[in-house]
């Protein structure tokens, strides 16, 4: 299907952190297409905050480190990234297209065409325009035909009227340009640009789960990005401007610790659920200045601290899905993903502040095939939800690149490159988005 040398680069830039992971074509024991994971770079990052870029040398270096650390990891050459959009920014929202569908003969029955599935996604998207804001995103929830709803795809389906659900987001366009000037300026070309969380739920979720309605609550250092699925359909994207920094940052301001000590403390020794604390242990830790030696302090005090942020963020999110009344689709229960999860009790806590079920969300549906030094790497250092982000974003590069290989063999699949466009694809909301916008979504679209 796919030329074993097509290479994919998921690359998630965030607040702690910017990893970068290199794939290409597999497939499983089954004979069906994986991602196999063949070089990865993790470097601390900097010149970035909340998902925004504030200094874009800095942003810059760190991306190209990234990426150069897979590339050299892999032996592979890189010459563009699927890259992860996330912050306070990205906001999503539901809306309604409605458009009449004509025969096109006299005397035939009026048939859902592409072209009518288009035009409604496009009078979805007809929103009112909000300065230094544009759509990035546009994914169908489901179709009415002649009212008739729980429609998947309606092509060739009989009816005069075609009604669409979808889910729309939007971000800064002054964020958005800085970000794709960042990696400009790293020299490297971009194949997309993708929410954060519908990589997570590319990543982290099984079937039964996505089929049944889940949330996913994506714990990064400087934000918590939220997202609602339910059976192939979002129906609920949103951001807390909280995040893993948080919790840091009040260990360190409550015990008058540095920055850095207080991660290693969060790191080593942290934990935010009391149940995982014995109230006997204490931790050592040296004071700041130094001068008076080292000091302990209950385990205990710094679990509560820690939860305390941590019920915040839940209880943030938590209010939002529910003010979005978006809560009834969440059947199966809560996984968690990003750095954020890996502090011991992050799941109990959501558990009490939700009262549903709550899972750590690692990694699955790929192979690993990486030598150092040498030697094999387990794959098992994937399993950590750290790395959900940018393995979804490689896994979803690897389906794009997939449906560009079978469109070019089906072309009956529909459009299959950005100038097979309607002449009109301009007007309205998409006028300023232009082929770029559309062409990130029609992707999306074609599965539906």
């Amino acid at each position: 299907m796919m030329d074993s040398n097509d290479i994919v680069v998921g690359l998630d830039i965030g607040t702690a952190n910017v990893t970068a992971v290199i794939g290409e074509y597999d497939t499983d024991r089954g004979g069906e297409p994986v991602l196999k994971v063949v070089g990865y770079g993790d470097v601390p990052s900097e010149g970035i905050r909340n998902g925004i870029i504030i200094n874009k040398e800095a942003a810059s270096g760190c991306i190209v480190q990234a990426v150069e650390d897979a590339v050299n990891m892999s032996s592979r050459d890189v010459e563009e990234v699927v890259c992860g959009i996330s912050g306070e920014h990205v906001k999503g929202m539901n809306s309604i297209g409605v458009v009449r569908v004509d025969s096109r003969r006299r005397g035939e029955k009026p048939e859902i065409t592409e072209q009518s599935k288009q035009e409604a996604m496009r009078s979805a998207g007809a929103i009112p325009e909000v300065p230094d804001r544009e759509t990035f995103f546009v994914m169908p929830i489901e179709y009415k035909v002649n009212n008739q709803g729980g429609i998947k795809n309606p092509i060739h389906m009989y009816g005069n009227r075609l009604e669409v659900q979808a889910h729309i987001i939007t971000a800064s366009t002054s964020a958005m340009r800085n970000l794709k000037n960042c990696i400009d300026r790293s020299e490297y070309g971009i194949q997309n640009m993708i929410p954060i969380t519908l990589a997570d739920c590319k990543s982290v979720l099984i079937p039964e789960e996505e089929k049944a309605g889940v949330m996913i609550i994506d714990i990064g250092g400087g934000t918590t990005e939220v997202g609602v699925q339910m059976n192939g359909a979002t129906y609920f994207t949103g951001v807390v401007p909280i995040g893993g920094k948080y919790v840091t940052g009040d260990i360190a301001a409550v015990l008058k610790l540095s920055m850095d000590i207080a991660e290693k403390i969060k790191v080593n020794r942290g934990a935010c659920h009391e149940s995982l604390v014995d109230a006997k242990e204490t931790i050592e830790m040296p004071v700041t200045s130094g001068s008076f030696g080292d000091r302990n302090i209950s385990r205990l005090t710094v679990c509560e601290i820690a939860k305390a942020r941590m019920w915040e963020i839940f209880s943030k999110v938590k209010r939002a899905v529910e003010d979005a009344k978006a809560m009834q689709y969440v059947n199966s229960g809560i996984v968690l993903t990003g750095g954020g999860a890996l502090l011991p009790g992050a799941s109990e806590v959501a558990e009490e502040v939700f009262k549903i079920p709550v899972r750590i969300g690692n990694p699955v549906g790929f192979t690993v095939d990486i030598e150092k030094d040498g030697k094999k790497i387990d794959g098992e250092i994937f399993a950590n939800p750290r790395f959900a982000g940018a393995i979804g974003l490689a896994q979803l590069g690897l389906d794009m690149k997939i449906r560009g290989q079978m469109a070019k063999k089906r072309p009956d699949m529909g459009m299959s490159s950005p100038d097979d466009m309607p002449a009109d694809v301009g007007d309205g909301l998409f006028k300023k988005m232009g082929k770029w916008a559309w062409n990130k979504t029609k992707n999306f679209v074609k599965d539906f």
